[in-house]
């Protein structure tokens, strides 16, 4: 008979474990939870950065806690790969017994550990990959537990009554230097652990406490922000989705519940496109808030975009919703938890119902940004106008300009720079005598000029006529114009250069110029059917928008 593997090259092997530092150091703070834990304290050891090391080396990473401890028996039993006290215990946060010790030595060489119970003194054992991997091996199992307690220093991260000290040290793979480490971690956990810390289980790393993280920022207790406007939370989606027969309880239920909560982040954080940049979205981390958080048994199991999600891709501007999925762990399969419960993803039939259940909240929570963001935008335009006589529809404007029409009817009799004058005086009062200048020789010396304004009311644009130029306003508050501003949004996501979205905007511009222009070929004192005028007015204006379309493609579109 031979052994069924070698401890050595197997263990080696299974440091290459789909780990990443900080889901390695998760599962200790699993095990200090699963042991009741309410205080976690976490200390990176390591040494500044020199000119000849230029590294921030980690010397050790030691957890200690106040948890109920183990006995001798279980200490001895804790680093064995497979073994569990609560194996195929879903009732918690562990199950499969595996991975606090494959996390460890994805990490490290040497884990050592102390722990106390209650009424017992501490207790100390320890592996070493460097003795177990030796030739010959200097560590063929792991040691019988001695009666040993924590230095002094490290003491101060657990409790002297009870609880457990982990420590991981000989430590060979760290991703980056330690204080950029302890920050990636502070993240990690704060988001990954936030229901238990609301729950006033405290965690402490290198003395700073921890803070939640709450990405769909409905719950800011906790958070480094407790004074920030709460997101706005719709309505919670449950689905009832049958659990596999094997892992039923006898007599128990065949279904299990899936919770899935969304949010919209309140305005005063998403302004304006661009927020996401911004310091502050940054310090809330909402620039990495792109993705669904999966949770299991309140712990977080996955975070980001789910893979092969149905239908169109998360863009920037679904940064601003939060989407959070919660099931009980009999669910384990269908949302394919791995032992080191990284990476979970809902299978293909789960995934389906998923995104059909959160989609329509997501169109709506897009629909809200983008509607902002046009009203923001037109703002800033409107106050631009008493600084600059841009109006930001200059391709439509030129290709009026140069497109060859009859002169108006309509408002014949008139005297145009009157009447620019006029407009001015009434649109821009407060501007300086100067930008008002601007504005009228722009009036008196193009066509057409499109304005983007606002009001209340349910006209989506009305047209001046100014002697022989038209201006146009677009009321942007209108559900018209805000879908268009929702769709040239999403076209400017999809394409870095926005050729597309500018596009868009112009045909929607020579469409109402041409409807002014027919309109204008009327003569007031003119009388006629309504037959007749509708019939005028369509072949007017079909006509006019062909012959700007025409010049538009030959002045602008490369296509």
């Amino acid at each position: 008979m031979v052994d069924l593997f070698k401890a050595g090259p197997a263990l080696e092997s299974m440091r290459n474990s789909d780990f990443d530092a900080y889901s390695a150091l998760g599962e200790v703070i699993d095990n200090s939870i699963q042991a009741t834990a309410d205080e976690i304290r976490i200390h990176f050891e390591y040494t500044p950065a020199t000119p000849q090391q230029k590294r921030e080396a980690i010397k050790f990473v030691a957890f200690g806690d106040n948890g109920n401890g183990m006995s001798p028996e279980e200490l001895h039993h804790c680093l064995q790969l497979g073994y569990s006290s609560r194996y195929n215990d879903r009732s918690g946060i562990g199950r499969f017994g595996v991975g606090a010790i494959l996390a460890a030595i994805n990490q490290c060489q040497k884990v050592e550990v102390y722990s106390k119970e209650e009424s017992g003194d501490w207790h100390y054992t320890y592996i070493d990959l460097g003795q177990i991997t030796s030739d010959p091996p200097q560590m063929a199992g792991i040691p019988e537990p001695i009666v040993k307690a924590p230095s002094a220093s490290l003491m101060k991260l657990t409790n002297e009554n009870k609880g457990t000290l982990v420590v991981w040290a000989k430590y060979d793979r760290q991703p980056t230097d330690a204080s950029e480490m302890i920050d990636e971690f502070h993240y990690w956990a704060g988001r990954t652990y936030r229901r238990f810390i609301w729950n006033s289980t405290k965690i402490i790393i290198n003395g700073t406490e921890l803070k939640a993280i709450d990405p769909l920022y409905v719950n800011t207790e906790k958070t480094k922000f407790p004074g920030d406007p709460c997101a706005k939370a719709f309505d919670p989606i449950e689905i009832r989705w049958p659990i596999p027969p094997v892992d039923r309880w006898p007599d128990g239920p065949d279904q299990s519940i899936i919770c899935i909560r969304m949010s919209l982040l309140p305005e005063e954080l998403r302004p304006v496109q661009g927020a996401g940049g911004s310091a502050a979205a940054k310090a809330r981390y909402i620039d990495r808030n792109e993705g669904i958080s999966i949770m299991r048994n309140d712990r977080e199991v996955f975070f980001g975009h789910i893979p092969y999600w149905p239908g169109s891709a998360f863009k920037e501007i679904d940064r601003w919703w939060g989407g959070e999925i919660s099931f009980d762990a009999i669910l384990d399969k269908e949302f394919t938890v791995k032992n080191i419960k990284r990476g979970a993803v809902p299978v293909k039939e789960l995934k389906s119902v998923l995104k059909s259940k959160m989609e329509p909240t997501r169109k709506t929570a897009v629909h809200e940004v983008g509607e902002l963001w046009s009203v923001a935008k037109t703002e800033k335009k409107i106050t631009d106008h008493e600084n600059t006589v841009s109006t930001g529809h200059f391709e439509a404007e030129e290709t009026a300009k140069h497109t060859p029409v009859p002169i108006n009817l309509i408002d014949q009799g008139k005297d145009k720079a009157e009447e620019s004058e006029k407009f001015t005086e009434e649109w821009i009062a407060h501007a300086s005598d100067q930008v008002k200048a601007a504005w009228v020789a722009k009036f008196e010396g193009q066509p057409f000029t499109i304005l983007d304004d606002q009001w209340k009311g349910p006209e989506f644009f009305e047209s001046t006529h100014l002697g022989g130029s038209s201006v146009l306003k677009y009321n942007t508050r209108h559900p018209f114009f805000t879908e268009i501003a929702s769709i040239r949004l999403s076209l400017e996501e999809e394409d870095a250069d926005n050729y597309n979205a500018n596009k868009l905007k112009a045909l929607i511009d020579l469409l109402l110029i041409s409807f002014a222009k027919a309109e204008a070929m009327f003569d007031k004192p003119l009388t006629m059917t309504s037959e007749l005028f509708i019939e005028q007015m369509r072949m007017n204006w079909g006509n006019y928008l062909k012959n700007y379309i025409s010049t538009y493609k030959r002045d602008f579109d490369d296509s």
